[in-house]
């Protein structure tokens, strides 16, 4: 839902060909109603309505069943004069004992001229089969998605498809195909409620094939033929086939009527404290072992028989029920859950401004709860301990009482201040610095990265600062943060001297000289690489410069980097 929301957003902003639009929503209000269908945005220009259609779908949430036959019959209606296409998108089907193909078949009947395209989101093949029969039935077309990116693509060909143009009345078909054979099943029980039902097809006692209601099963010639079929099951398995001869004589659709045996019809509902709650999905296990699960606001077929059926909402309600099914009858699961609360956490600084961050509610040492920055928590009302972890400007624990009030914000004092780091101006750099390090120096905890000329937010505490040693060499500065207060770190680096390196001229070189060695006698820290011909910049102090092994034997020399002078050294192979 949330994946089709983004989507259809971005959908209704887009060229209809100056045609109207409208926006109908079904089972979106209330659960198991298969009258819950809904003209959401009546038709108008897109000029005018396409931001409320956004706004519409934004607040669309699954409650319900999917009557897509009632819907089609409303959006018929909507229609009332006005000529145009009907657009359904669908992650299921039919949950309402019609049969939207048979429909569509009684709309081409009466010359019903509304094409019917469907995007189908995420089907499976048997559902996939059902909405393309819909779809094909009407003399619309059918596209399929398993992903946000085919979502969008499936909605712009289904939007072309729906804009396009129509053959005019008593123009002939401009593909015409003759029609082949095919079954098309009606199941009901003896009470007349209608059921999805497959099984295999069978012809001269030879499985053939498999066949399913709500889809056109063909077969490439006529005779006389045996299907074996019962209501599918939130299993996936049959309940109680039954094989039914069919006889098929002409081209066309062979309708055969089969009753069957209706098994256990299973629902959930979920409260909190007498009040109605969304709930999650419910699994059904046997010996341990998960047989089928289902969303709480499904209408499932299951076998009779007893199960353990398990739930969690959330992390304070793991809930089991155990229940006994019955054929023919149906059993309304319902979960009680143990009162939570959203709710959400706000640090103000020093300064008075909010921030948003990742805590935690603890109790007894024992981390209960946790608290993201924009989406909050869910707790019980209760006394706890708020912790909020930060490498730079961690929270003192806390005491917090949650309250039973729903969605409430609770502002803590977060103590802290701010240090601005910055670099001297000075010729020593080797090159621009961009950053530095603060490492704590009375709590434990890693090194924060520090943006150069910009307040950083830190717990009250003694610090230092570390330069970035690839630029030059830096003594760290030591700081204190207090709280509310802004202090400044700023890094001089040490003088340099400079230092040339070449080799002299020689044809003995058994490969062409690019490096040296600079090794420091006196603990100096020296930057930058080995490569030769170039002034660098070194600390002052005594060295030892090694030429490459890979040339040959060098003469080593030893010399002393004295500020602001640039020493040369030539180096030699041995005599």
């Amino acid at each position: 839902i949330a994946v089709a929301k983004d989507v259809l957003t971005e959908f209704a902003g887009g060229d209809f060909a100056g045609q109207d639009v409208a926006l109908r929503i079904y089972g979106h209000r209330r659960k198991s109603d298969c009258t819950d269908t809904e003209l959401a945005v009546p038709f108008a220009d897109p000029a005018t309505n396409l931001d409320t259609i956004r706004a519409a779908v934004q607040g669309v949430s699954p409650r319900g069943k999917t009557p897509i036959s009632r819907s089609l019959i409303a959006a018929l209606e909507d229609f009332g004069d006005r000529q145009g296409d009907i657009l359904l998108i669908s992650d299921g089907i039919e949950t309402c004992d019609q049969d939207p193909c048979q429909l569509m078949e009684e709309w081409r009947d009466k010359g019903i001229d509304i094409r019917v395209h469907v995007v189908g989101f995420g089907l499976d093949d048997v559902a996939r089969s059902a909405m393309t029969c819909v779809a094909e039935t009407s003399g619309g077309q059918y596209f399929d998605a398993e992903s946000a990116d085919q979502l969008t693509g499936a909605l712009d060909q289904a939007r072309t498809a729906a804009v396009s143009e129509k053959p005019e009345p008593g123009e002939p078909d401009p593909q015409p195909q003759e029609r082949g054979y095919a079954i098309k099943i009606i199941a009901t029980d003896d009470q007349g409620r209608a059921y999805r039902v497959k099984g295999p097809l069978f012809k001269d006692g030879e499985e053939i094939d498999e066949v399913q209601s709500y889809f056109r099963n063909t077969v490439e010639e006529p005779g006389d033929y045996e299907i074996e079929v019962g209501p599918v099951l939130r299993d996936g398995t049959t309940y109680k086939p039954v094989r039914v001869p069919v006889s098929i004589t002409e081209r066309g659709d062979t309708k055969v009527e089969v009753t069957v045996t209706r098994p256990s019809i299973l629902t959930a509902s979920f409260s909190e404290e007498g009040e109605e709650h969304k709930g999650s999905n419910v699994s059904a296990w046997v010996d341990d072992e998960e047989v089928f699960n289902f969303r709480s606001f499904d209408e499932v077929l299951v076998r009779p028989g007893t199960y353990e059926f398990r739930a969690q909402p959330n992390a304070d309600n793991e809930l089991t029920l155990t229940e006994t099914l019955v054929e023919g009858e149906a059993t309304e699961l319902q979960f009680e859950l143990i009162k939570t609360v959203k709710f959400y956490v706000q640090y103000r600084l020093p300064d008075g401004s909010v921030i948003k961050r990742a805590g935690g509610l603890w109790q007894d040492g024992e981390k209960l709860y946790s608290i993201y920055s924009s989406n909050g928590g869910l707790a019980k009302p209760g006394s706890y301990e708020l912790r909020s972890p930060h490498a730079a400007a961690p929270l003192p624990p806390q005491d917090i009482t949650i309250e039973p009030e729903e969605d409430k914000t609770y502002i803590v004092d977060l103590p802290a201040g701010w240090v601005v780091v910055s670099y001297a101006d000075s010729p020593y750099y080797h090159s621009e610095p961009d950053r530095a390090f603060i490492d704590p120096l009375d709590r434990p905890g890693g090194n924060v990265y520090a943006r150069l000329n910009t307040p950083i937010l830190l717990a009250p505490g003694q610090y230092e600062v570390i330069g970035q040693d690839s630029k030059g060499v830096f003594e760290n500065v030591a700081f204190e943060i207090t709280t509310g207060e802004t202090v400044e770190a700023t890094f001089q680096p040490e003088p340099q001297g400079w230092l040339h390196v070449s080799y002299a001229p020689s044809d003995r070189y058994k490969t062409e000289p690019d490096r040296a060695s600079i090794k420091p006698l006196e603990g100096q820290a020296v930057v930058g690489s080995n490569r030769i011909n170039y002034r660098r910049m070194v600390p002052p102090g005594r060295y030892r410069i090694e030429g490459w092994s890979a040339v040959g034997e060098i003469e080593p020399q030893e010399v002393e980097i004295q500020v602001d002078e640039t020493t040369e050294v030539v180096l030699k192979l041995k005599d």
